[in-house]
């Protein structure tokens, strides 16, 4: 399968193919290209200016000298999320976090989920496999004591099985 890479020229975008023969990348002036080279040319210009609008400076400057947009994603993949050994040790951190969660009294019930929400969120993002049927109790199970006949009355209500966390 030919490599195909796109490139931004002086005044002009160019698209490059390695040639067959050679096996050297030759550009194409964007004039001369097919239609379908000219979509996915525009497709990952769309792409870049997206991340590149998306991007605070430093990262931007980060990701700038990068042409596909495939390149950018993959530059910015490593200090945002991190190899393996990392988002292992961030799952197991955010585990502990979750395990030893407890809202205290003079914190307000909106603030608690607030955290609650930011660690499985979390969790959920760096682990597609982690289950959510138990969020409800350990919520419940997190509020302070003055909040213990609410939450024995909403325990005796509702099925917490299907109960969403919300």
């Amino acid at each position: 399968m030919a490599q195909e890479n796109y490139v931004e020229g002086n005044d002009d975008f160019y698209y490059e193919v390695e040639d067959s023969e050679t096996k050297l990348m030759k550009e194409t002036p964007y004039e001369i290209l097919e239609d379908d080279q000219k979509k996915k040319l525009g497709k990952n210009n769309e792409a870049n200016m997206t991340l590149y609008n998306a991007l605070p400076r430093k990262e931007y400057e980060r990701v700038f000298i990068c042409k596909p947009a495939k390149e950018v994603w993959h530059t910015l993949i490593i200090p945002h999320q991190g190899n393996l050994q990392v988002m292992n040790c961030k799952i197991h951190l955010l585990t502990q976090e979750y395990e030893k969660l407890s809202i205290s009294n003079e914190e307000t019930i909106d603030s608690g989920f607030t955290r609650f929400n930011a660690i499985v969120t979390s969790l959920k993002s760096l682990d597609p496999d982690y289950s959510s049927k138990n969020h409800v109790r350990k919520f419940l199970r997190a509020l302070p004591l003055k909040w213990r006949a609410n939450v024995t009355a909403i325990k005796e209500a509702k099925d917490l099985d299907t109960l969403p966390l919300d």
